[in-house]
């Protein structure tokens, strides 16, 4: 009687998931078209982005506004990753305001190179003093990878802590009312942090490619480092933020 009960239980999830499985998408439909990442199918709706630090100085963003760009992934900040002390971007403020002053919706990022839970939540705390009083229509994403092989902070971290890591920023965020969001590569999501842990979050995956190697589901995808937008001189990280289509 017990195996027949698993039995039954065992095909009838077998056939739930023959008849009501919905795969992420079909990779093979996304195609580059004037240096945008473009989707041929009608299961995924794409919104264009970009993701942007001091490192691209003083943005137009009224002529940014002008192009295909929709929302604008903000960096708060970082934690070094040698020396380990936190650093605001000194153009946070200024980008959020413009961007949002001409109709470009805004999440944020922080970089963290933290490798203790009490640096951790002192990152997770910086970023929400910082988003204080802005309206925030993205998600907010942990950025953790490696900054140097040899003398990089994290190097020794375990993938336990920085998975516990990641998750204890997404909660931290969640609890005050943000998306939260996970950023990294196919190495970074697989090698370095338990995938079947964080598969639940929204996954920010970057990958520079035409088509994405990605097989799970991923939410926002950047797909290069090298694009090139009005209002901005210098190479920007481009990405898409994926829905389903309605």
């Amino acid at each position: 009687m017990v195996i027949f009960l698993v039995l039954v239980t065992f095909l009838s999830a077998g056939i739930y998931r023959m008849w009501f499985y919905q795969a992420p998408r079909d990779n093979s439909l996304f195609y580059m078209d004037n240096g945008f990442i473009n989707y041929s199918g009608e299961d995924i709706e794409l919104i264009h982005g970009i993701d942007v630090s001091s490192h691209q100085g003083e943005i137009d963003w009224q002529r940014v506004a002008n192009t295909p760009v929709e929302f604008a992934m903000i960096r708060a900040g970082y934690r070094g990753g040698i020396e380990g002390l936190q650093h605001q971007d000194e153009y946070f403020d200024q980008n959020m305001q413009q961007a949002a002053a001409n109709g470009i919706k805004t999440g944020v990022y922080f970089y963290s190179s933290a490798i203790t839970m009490e640096e951790l939540e002192q990152d997770a705390q910086l970023v929400l003093d910082m988003v204080s009083g802005y309206q925030i229509d993205y998600p907010i994403a942990f950025d953790m990878e490696i900054y140097d092989e040899v003398n990089g902070r994290i190097n020794s971290l375990t993938m336990e802590e920085k998975t516990s890591f990641a998750l204890r920023f997404c909660e931290i965020m969640e609890e005050n009312g943000y998306q939260s969001m996970i950023y990294g590569n196919l190495d970074w999501l697989y090698s370095h942090l338990n995938f079947e842990e964080i598969q639940d979050k929204e996954i920010w995956y970057a990958a520079y490619l035409s088509i994405p190697q990605m097989n799970d589901e991923f939410r926002m995808w950047q797909y290069t480092n090298t694009g090139q937008i009005d209002g901005i001189s210098t190479n920007v990280d481009m990405n898409v933020w994926l829905e389903r289509a309605k």
